[in-house]
């Protein structure tokens, strides 16, 4: 029951973030304050605030492509020792101790 809650918790936790942070895109792609008329506004708000903020959240998801092969390198790592080390307890040896060196072999 106590896992169930935990998940429950972490989705919320994760929507509201995710709310969060539409809003400040959206806060981004807002209009300026100042009175135009939608014929003068219409290239100002398409070339100027759109290319920019498409762009910036291109090199956002760039970014985060990045983070997340390094995280998937590192995942993969401690993967594989976790299953050495789970084998290793498996057939009755001691998981941590020092390998040999290939001379004394």
């Amino acid at each position: 029951m106590g896992d169930l809650l935990l998940e429950h918790g972490a989705n919320y936790v994760a929507t509201g973030v995710s709310q969060y942070l539409g809003s400040v895109v959206a806060n981004f792609a807002r209009m300026p304050s100042n009175d135009l008329d939608s014929l003068q506004s219409l290239p100002l708000y398409f070339y100027i605030l759109y290319t920019k903020l498409f762009f910036g959240l291109g090199w956002l998801a760039a970014g985060g492509t990045a983070v997340a092969i390094v995280l998937l390198l590192l995942l993969n790592r401690l993967s594989r020792e976790h299953r050495r080390c789970v084998d290793a307890v498996r057939s009755g040896t001691d998981p941590f101790a020092p390998a040999k060196p290939a001379s004394l072999q």
